[in-house]
């Protein structure tokens, strides 16, 4: 066997210097790694936050470009019905490292839940209505009263009142005043997801009461639910043709119809040719991001303007 040539003290000098250098060695590469790491950190978040602004940008465009249109309608057409411009906005575009969609829907084409001030009403009467044509339960109609008014007395027996809520498990209370968005439901007593999601292409909650039914662009469960008497569903189709390519240009052309015989003052007061309320649904996809944003338009009769007054969005 070799002997080592260095005297005892040596050897062990020179085994703690390579420790110290392999020491030295894992730090400086563990520093390396983490600096690595931290600007790769940094560059991901430069960049998110990158796709994120664009994003932004690209769905803020959705909803402008579809305040111009609404602008252009409001100076140039009396009426509003499904083969104007609005109504084919923008289908999905492709642009650099990404897609764009908007989508405008009317949303006095759908009944509108913040009408519902009282019980016994004509709107209270039309939601009643739209509830048996989905077939849901009549009684929901008192309970969305109840949520909005700013009392505390039940309108019905399947309704509620603060008392009422704030047993529930979490407790809380009844809101009193009106509904900021139809998802708000989920809240008001007997209503569940199942419900909601049969009502909620039907219905809208407007920043404003007395919102009149735009014929023009209601579906035909709201067009069934207009009367008492619900109108059957061949009734509605009927009254869906009889729109033709431009709409109504009248109410009085659509109370003539033979569907409505003897109902005319009856739906009169309810419905209308023309909207004030739409919402845009702005979707986009840039880089690894996507979003959407829902926007409540109001036109300005005044100004002739159309201003937004709601408007919510979403990432993923």
């Amino acid at each position: 066997m070799k002997r080592s040539l260095l005297p005892p003290c040596l050897q062990v000098q020179t085994g703690v210097a390579l420790l110290t250098v392999l020491l030295i060695l894992t730090l400086m590469t563990s520093l390396v790694v983490y600096l690595i790491e931290d600007e790769y950190l940094a560059v991901r978040r430069i960049s998110n936050h990158r796709d994120y602004e664009q994003l932004y940008q690209m769905m803020v465009g959705n909803e402008q470009w579809a305040v111009k249109v609404l602008e252009r309608d409001l100076k140039t057409n009396k009426t509003d019905h499904l083969n104007e411009v609005w109504n084919n906005l923008l289908p999905e575009t492709k642009v650099n490292d990404g897609s764009m969609q908007a989508i405008v829907v009317d949303m006095q084409g759908k009944f509108n839940l913040n009408n519902l001030k009282k019980k016994n009403d004509a709107w209270y009467a039309v939601f009643q209505s739209l509830l048996r044509v989905l077939e849901l339960d009549e009684s929901l109609a008192d309970a969305v009263v109840d949520w909005i008014d700013e009392d505390q007395n039940v309108s019905g027996a399947r309704s509620a009142e603060d008392p009422e809520y704030l047993l529930k498990n979490p407790s809380y209370r009844s809101a009193n005043r009106m509904l900021g968005s139809v998802g708000e439901l989920i809240w008001v007593e007997g209503f569940d997801e199942k419900s909601i999601t049969l009502l909620a292409p039907y219905v809208s909650a407007l920043p404003a009461s007395e919102m009149k039914i735009n014929i023009n662009t209601a579906a035909n469960p709201v067009l069934r639910a207009l009367t008492k008497e619900i109108l059957s569903e061949s009734a509605a189709e009927v009254l869906v043709a009889g729109r033709g390519e431009t709409g109504y240009e009248n109410i009085d052309d659509f109370l003539v119809m033979t569907e409505l015989a003897g109902r005319a003052q009856e739906v009169a007061p309810l419905v209308t040719v023309s909207s004030l309320f739409f919402e845009v649904q702005g979707r986009a996809r840039y880089g690894r991001l996507t979003g959407a944003i829902y926007s409540v338009l109001a036109k300005d009769l005044t100004t002739q303007q159309v201003k937004v007054v709601q408007r919510r969005r979403g990432y993923s």
